[in-house]
């Protein structure tokens, strides 16, 4: 640890924490990155397999398979890139997209030091009122910097991840960096166009980005504005940077405009909307229920009502169409406001909010360690009264969510940006350094040590577990009870694990949803005999299921291999 007494010094040489420190951390966000990767390299959401289906029908039919009302294009568009130079199998597909990840992960830490190092010069640069007081050494903030980075990788948004939150992360940090740059006074033009860059691709990597693009334009107008006090100046170059991004944006906007046959730039926050706040039936199978969120255009078509069966074999693609499109499935939904609804999503989002904070519970070692040091001997500084500019996107961001969903990967870069923020706040009197020294800093440091280190122990119990690709060995399975590729299954409560089916090449058609097994179970023999006659007429050759019970209430089923599936296959097409 360094005195505090070494601050000024410190200050005025940036480059002190570097090579060597920088060196250890990014080699140990490599290792922890890559055994993250590792671990969890068989694992995917049902995210990830609309991502890689897309990515693979971009491959094959150009880039306007990557046009989705629901699924946003960048993310994609860099899977299909891969697969165009490593053409991997289907059994090193999904190894790939985990060395695509790997990438991203590393840019976005890359992204995250340009942020820091930006906010670390813009506090250099204020005037310290009293001489006594002097903010935690650089030193200290790094160190904490990278550490909450790699914290927030362990506990909020994981490399391992298959989705595009990694790369909406590091777009993030760099438009933060570029608005600390204005604040500072400096850039000019090309600063502005690199901002509407970022945010353009920010868009195109989520769509819940392009409102929050206008308020970091927004942002850097008035901060332009302020510190050169030039507003005509500010607005010339933040229509250049308005520009920059709507060239990079209205392209996909306006596919998506044309496709719908309404103006739209994606239609995933209005379904959320619906969902949470309206209640619609979430995720699938919405046949305009509840009352007042409106008519579906093309629902999935229910056959049968007790249990539920939806088919959906048209006319979207991908092994489970009804997720591989929902903005397909949903059209027709019409969120409103409920007072009711949002008061209680935002009841939710700030219960989620207290989560975020409180995984493995190292935060609350920082921060409670930093106020009570603060209090006793010292005060915070924000900053000028423009600072709040640079943050104001952030917390933009975290108050849109709360309105409608909030995931730890949704807000991971957002929130960890204001956490830095808060700690290079903190004014602490010269005189009491060594308390900073011998007691303070140790402990917040060895806290968030201690947290990554848990899920560090997980990962590596799961490699040297060395579990089976279980989904490949269903995809083998079924082959082998001749499915070819191509063929139509059914499938029963099995919930979302379905990249069997990609892998497989075969597609789902039709289902009974998983919150609906139990209706099935409780079934007598005539209707059970019933609803399998059902997933034969609409044209299954086989129905899966991950439910044993379901499996084991009827005759007819088997186990594929040593899965945890079980298969049912008309007699006449049985081997």
């Amino acid at each position: 640890m360094i005195p505090l007494g070494r601050a000024q010094a410190e200050q005025e040489n940036p480059q002190l924490f570097k090579p060597h420190a920088r060196t250890f951390f990014w080699c140990l966000a490599i290792a922890l990155g890559a055994l993250q990767v590792w671990a969890h390299r068989n694992e995917v959401s049902p995210d990830g397999i609309s991502y890689i289906e897309m990515a693979e029908a971009a491959v094959q039919s150009g880039c306007h398979a990557l046009v989705n009302g629901y699924w946003s294009p960048l993310y994609p568009a860099m899977l299909s890139a891969s697969f165009r130079i490593f053409h991997p199998s289907l059994y090193w597909e999904f190894t790939v997209v985990h060395l695509v990840n790997f990438a991203v992960y590393l840019v976005s830490l890359f992204c995250f030091e340009i942020s820091l190092k930006e906010m670390l010069a813009a506090r250099r640069a204020e005037s310290v009122p009293e001489k006594e007081l002097q903010p935690l050494p650089e030193k200290i903030l790094w160190i904490c910097g990278y550490l909450l980075f790699l914290w927030s990788c362990q506990f909020w948004l994981s490399p391992a991840m298959v989705n595009p939150d990694m790369i909406v992360a590091g777009l993030a940090y760099v438009a933060t960096a570029l608005l600390l740059r204005l604040y500072q006074g400096k850039g000019d033009s090309p600063l502005f166009a690199g901002l509407g860059a970022m945010l353009g691709l920010a868009y195109l990597s989520k769509a819940a980005m392009f409102p929050i693009s206008f308020v970091f334009l927004a942002s850097g107008f008035l901060l332009f504005g302020m510190t050169r006090g030039s507003y005509s100046k500010a607005l010339t170059r933040s229509t250049l940077a308005l520009a920059v991004f709507l060239g990079v944006a209205l392209p996909l906007v306006f596919a998506l405009s044309k496709e719908k046959h309404r103006a739209t730039f994606g239609d995933s926050g209005r379904i959320a909307y619906a969902e949470y706040v309206n209640r619609a039936t979430l995720s699938t199978h919405w046949q305009g229920e509840p009352a007042g969120t409106g008519t579906p255009a093309h629902p999935t078509r229910k056959v049968l009502t007790d249990p539920p069966i939806y088919e959906f074999a048209e006319p979207v693609a991908g092994s489970y169409p009804p997720w591989y499109d929902p903005s397909y499935w949903y059209e027709g939904i019409r969120p409103h406001f409920s007072l009711k609804g949002q008061l209680w999503v935002l009841f939710r989002s700030a219960n989620l909010y207290l989560k975020l904070f409180s995984r493995s519970g190292a935060l609350y070692v920082l921060f409670v360690a930093l106020i009570l040091v603060v209090r006793k001997a010292g005060q915070w500084e924000w900053g000028a009264k423009h600072l709040w500019l640079v943050w104001l996107p952030s917390t933009a961001t975290l108050a849109m969510y709360a309105l409608v969903l909030v995931e730890q990967r949704y807000v991971s870069p957002f929130a960890l940006m204001l956490l830095l923020w808060i700690l290079s706040s903190a004014r602490i009197s010269t005189n009491d350094g060594g308390v900073l020294r011998k007691r303070t800093v140790p402990a917040v440091i060895l806290a968030l040590a201690l947290a990554i280190a848990w899920p560090v122990t997980r990962d590596l119990r799961e490699v040297i577990a060395n579990r089976p690709y279980e989904h490949w060995e269903v995809a083998a399975g079924l082959h082998n009870l001749g499915i070819p590729p191509g063929t139509h299954v059914g499938l029963i409560a099995s919930g979302s694990g379905w990249y069997w089916a990609h892998l497989a090449g075969v597609r789902i058609v039709a289902e009974i949803p998983w919150k609906d097994q139990a209706r099935l179970l409780a079934a007598d023999p005539v209707k059970k005999q019933e609803v399998l006659r059902r997933f034969s007429e609409l044209g299954a050759k086989a129905v899966v299921t991950k439910n044993a019970a379901v499996a084991k209430s009827m005759d007819g089923w088997q186990e594929i291999g040593q899965t945890h599936y079980y298969v049912w296959l008309p007699v006449a097409n049985s081997k």
